[in-house]
């Protein structure tokens, strides 16, 4: 593949967007001769969730917001599709950029095809094999209309080749999220967030839910919140609480399962690492936060039937717990356990560059 032009548009929506932009947008300051577009879709467009991430992490500021809000995934989705469908007439863009699995993702990904841009994935091939997350029906459609597709680890190329996708067309370069931790990792010491919620490291455990599998199940996100209040007798759980999980709590009527835990608002990026490299541990749903704590050696609990990063898993540092048969004790066994932090092959400060190199031998100036 070779790319005759650079206008190129990159869409953002959501936190996990804007901590992997931010390294490669921090990169390409060295390639004037590349003219980046940046829009954002407003998916997340709460302060902790989005604007500060601009701020702390230096990310240059979106040149379109769509503000797009709405209750309802599908109409979210169609919002995104209708108005990026009008910025792509109006700037005909060349090329686009991608990243992850999320809805704004997907849409970019949907009009990049329909308005002739050439389509790069960045973290491609990821799969859980499970399609009724809705993450994995969006990799899996965005990765078959991708004319580039950037890899974070050897599972995510196998997947894209078993699936037929051209060899050529796929580029292993390493894990933006961990680039980003290291580029910004005196910035996260520097935070004071420890002091501020009057903890000591290593004594309380971090928990992040926020998958709609859980939190769209009433019988799920109960058992969570049960499972979480047990470990809080045992060590104190931080609960950074995402908003789409306070609303369903609220409307199960589940808030007096929050009385005990330490629930606090979402946390900016250098504040939220913070608390995750000084804790004993994590209870998650999140994807990337299986990675941060692999490549940091922090025992990651995932409260899911099965994960897309393998490669995780099989490190040790990060296990499975089935919320239809998951114990209490099997956590916290897994949350006493100590790792050695992991180098895994190209996660690593190089990622971005990599990145780019390719890029200059694919975009024909």
């Amino acid at each position: 593949m070779v790319l005759n032009k650079n206008n190129i548009a990159i869409v953002l929506g959501t936190r996990p967007n804007f901590i992997k932009a931010a390294s490669f947008l921090k990169e390409a300051q060295k390639y004037p001769e590349f003219n980046f577009t940046i829009i954002h879709t407003g998916q997340h467009f709460d302060y902790n969730m989005s604007e500060i991430f601009f701020e702390q992490m230096h990310i240059q500021r979106p040149h379109i917001n769509l503000n797009i809000k709405s209750e309802f995934h599908t109409e979210k989705i169609g919002k995104m599709l209708s108005s990026l469908d009008k910025v792509f007439k109006n700037n005909c863009f060349d090329v686009l950029v991608v990243f992850g699995d999320v809805n704004s993702t997907l849409a970019g990904a949907i009009i990049g095809l329909k308005n002739r841009c050439k389509i790069i994935h960045v973290e491609a091939g990821l799969r859980s094999h499970d399609r009724r997350m809705p993450e994995e029906i969006n990799r899996t459609v965005i990765d078959h209309i991708s004319d580039l597709l950037f890899t974070t680890e050897p599972s995510a190329n196998q997947n894209l080749i078993k699936e037929g996708i051209d060899e050529s067309k796929i580029k292993y370069v390493g894990n933006l999220m961990i680039e980003s931790m290291e580029l910004f990792l005196n910035e996260i010491n520097n935070s004071k967030i420890i002091d501020k919620l009057k903890i000591n490291k290593k004594e309380y455990v971090v928990a992040t839910i926020h998958r709609e599998e859980n939190i769209d199940n009433k019988f799920l996100l109960n058992k969570i919140l049960v499972i979480l209040n047990e470990i809080n007798t045992t060590i104190k759980v931080i609960f950074p609480i995402h908003p789409g999980t306070k609303n369903k709590i609220k409307s199960y009527g589940f808030d007096y399962l929050l009385n005990n835990l330490t629930v606090i608002e979402p946390l900016g990026y250098l504040d939220f690492m913070k608390l995750i490299i000084n804790s004993k541990g994590v209870i998650t749903d999140s994807g990337g936060i299986q990675e941060e704590t692999s490549h940091l050696g922090i025992p990651c609990c995932t409260l899911r039937d099965n994960t897309e990063r393998l490669i995780t898993v099989e490190l040790g540092s990060n296990k499975i717990f089935h919320l239809a048969e998951v114990q209490t004790n099997a956590i916290l066994n897994h949350l006493n356990n100590n790792f050695p932090s992991k180098i895994i092959p190209l996660w690593d400060k190089e990622v971005s560059s990599r990145i780019f190199n390719i890029l200059k031998e694919k975009i024909n100036l």
